[in-house]
């Protein structure tokens, strides 16, 4: 059964004029993202090798060889650190950053950003960020019907959890969206994206006042894990998608409020290769 939350405030409309209504504190983190669009290409897409055979449940990039163009990826590393200032590019192997990043490997990131000279908060952000061209170019392989029948909460493609889901057209299919790499699966809008849960009487909603054909966030009982989702037209760019994210920051703060959280671990954490 849905509640409705007023103390929400207003977080975002549909998309559009969505810029103009972030934070200033998100800024650093939205130039990042943009030097990571502007590096992606198709210098990316053949970057990456994937395994016939897997295990059951593992994405797509899992048991992957990447072969990354070096002085490419020294390159995006050097732009994110004159943004960023965390400059590993001279310090740490840029494929290794990116084979880290995609891995979740947090012992590899902590060591490279000590090396670094960095926070790690501050170096796994820049690294995320690093593997994003990676990312979304396997995302752009994904085939729509191994996407229409992955039937699990992260991403078919990297193994994230959604940012959030997309709730689209006129129809309002329920679509997660990665903020990692961009891909796009549906899911049944009374399925748990964290425990599977199928129960409707378990999974319920927090509604904005005001904003209840917008926004919302999705709640289930057994793990007590949230996920935001919005009314969109389409299916939003990966731009648009952290825009989004960012925007209805208020909604994470209320459902977290309210004793709710996200997983803190992924889904799945790829192990993927890369030259020695």
């Amino acid at each position: 059964m849905p509640w409705t939350t007023g103390t929400v405030g207003t977080a975002a409309g549909l998309p559009g004029a969505i810029e103009a209504q972030i934070d200033p504190a998100w800024q650093p983190w939205l130039d990042l993202l943009d030097v990571a669009l502007e590096e992606a290409g198709d210098a990316w897409d053949s970057v990456v090798t994937l395994r016939d055979e897997r295990p059951d449940g593992a994405p797509m990039l899992h048991g992957a060889y990447a072969r990354i163009d070096t002085s490419r990826a020294r390159r995006l590393m050097r732009r994110l650190g004159d943004v960023s200032g965390v400059r590993a590019g001279g310090v740490v192997d840029p494929s290794a950053v990116i084979r880290a990043a995609i891995s979740r490997d947090d012992r590899a990131l902590e060591e490279m950003a000590e090396r670094s000279d960095a926070s790690i908060d501050a170096f796994a952000a820049v690294a995320q960020v690093a593997a994003m061209p990676l990312l979304m170019a396997a995302a752009l392989t994904l085939d729509s019907r191994a996407a229409s029948v992955w039937q699990r909460g992260y991403c078919p493609v990297c193994g994230a959890w959604p940012s959030l889901a997309e709730l689209r057209g006129i129809e309002r299919e329920r679509r997660l969206r990665c903020g990692c790499c961009g891909a796009d699966w549906p899911l049944p809008l009374l399925h748990c994206a964290f425990c599977d849960e199928l129960d409707h009487g378990k999974l319920g909603a927090l509604q904005p006042e005001g904003e209840e054909q917008l926004h919302r966030i999705e709640t289930c009982e057994t793990c007590h894990g949230y996920l935001k989702s919005a009314t969109t037209f389409g299916a939003l760019s990966i731009r648009t998608l952290v825009l989004l994210d960012l925007t209805t920051i208020p909604l994470d703060l209320v459902a977290q409020d309210r004793g709710y959280a996200r997983p803190a671990r992924p889904g799945w954490a790829p192990a993927i290769e890369t030259p020695s």
